[in-house]
């Protein structure tokens, strides 16, 4: 296709953009609402992730020493601790140095506590390389010689990876659903837009215009809808999420994620999924008057 050809078509669909002001501000709104619900979707999935990897990522396995086990020994068990398949990281804590925690955080029972003498036990606080593998590398911690009880917190940890799974879950299923159904709102709009104007394509047949011809001006005319409806989402959410993170404070393990790490991935895809709106929705729509 030659350029003045490209340029007229491009012309074309931008006069066609704006002499249809009103179908076009509906086809941009539905674009624009559709992304934006879009968007914060995303942003929320991408948060929730974050939120539950944080919780996953803290779980550990506390590994007390038998109290009879020899001190000498301990080295010896440590390096089978780090020598275990998955195991991110050890760290030993000494009966001392677990007495000393307890009285600072215990600090108005400091006499009841210096009372009972030192009954706590030296133990080994892992973590895992994959936090869902906790559970089973704790049975095969438990099974160490010198290792007399096994914690990592049996009672919830279960039901802790149930909850995020169907956060997980519920999120994808969630955007997706959104955005087919994005795709099918864009579609019907741009298709009533064409429908009013469907003499016109036949007019434009009985004179002898190709079907590439009469496609291109919509085809600009989608483009713009989509790229349009895209950018106002966009900035919108581009703003508002860097008010968010600037402005409200959360407590690890509850963090957002920084803006960078968000908008850029969360702008391209919006922008891409309004081309693509746009343009398939144009597209498939001006196909059934071509082919009367």
């Amino acid at each position: 296709m030659k350029i003045r050809t490209m340029g007229r078509l491009t012309r074309e669909g931008c006069k066609n953009l704006f002499r249809n002001g009103w179908m076009s501000f509906a086809a941009v709104s539905a674009v624009a609402v559709t992304l934006l619900i879009l968007g914060l979707s995303m942003i929320l999935s991408l948060n929730v992730q974050h939120i539950s990897s944080n919780i996953e990522s803290q779980l550990q396995i506390n590994a007390y020493v038998a109290s009879n086990y020899p001190a000498k020994s301990l080295p010896a068990l440590e390096t089978k601790l780090k020598a275990l398949p998955g195991v991110r990281s050890v760290k030993f804590v000494s009966k001392q140095q677990a007495m000393k925690e307890m009285k600072a955080l215990l600090k108005q029972n400091q006499g009841i506590i210096s009372g009972l003498g030192n009954p706590l036990p030296d133990e080994y606080v892992l973590q895992a390389s994959n936090p869902r593998a906790t559970p089973l590398l704790a049975k095969k911690v438990a099974g160490l010689p010198g290792i007399a009880k096994v914690q990592y917190g049996q009672s919830f940890i279960g039901k802790l990876f149930a909850v995020t799974n169907v956060v997980r879950d519920t999120a994808i299923v969630f955007v997706v659903a959104l955005l087919i159904m994005g795709v099918f709102l864009i579609s019907n709009t741009i298709k009533i837009t064409i429908f009013t104007r469907r003499r016109e394509i036949e007019i434009m047949k009985l004179v002898g215009a190709t079907n590439s011809f009469i496609r291109g001006p919509f085809f600009v005319e989608g483009t713009m809808i989509g790229l349009v409806g895209a950018l106002i989402p966009s900035a919108v959410l581009y703003e508002g999420y860097r008010w968010l993170v600037g402005n409200v404070t959360l407590f690890p393990p509850f963090t957002l994620l920084a803006p960078n790490d968000v908008l850029f991935e969360m702008s391209t895809i919006l922008l891409l999924c309004g081309l693509f709106m746009g343009v398939w929705g144009s597209l498939v729509s001006v196909r059934r008057f071509l082919r009367k």
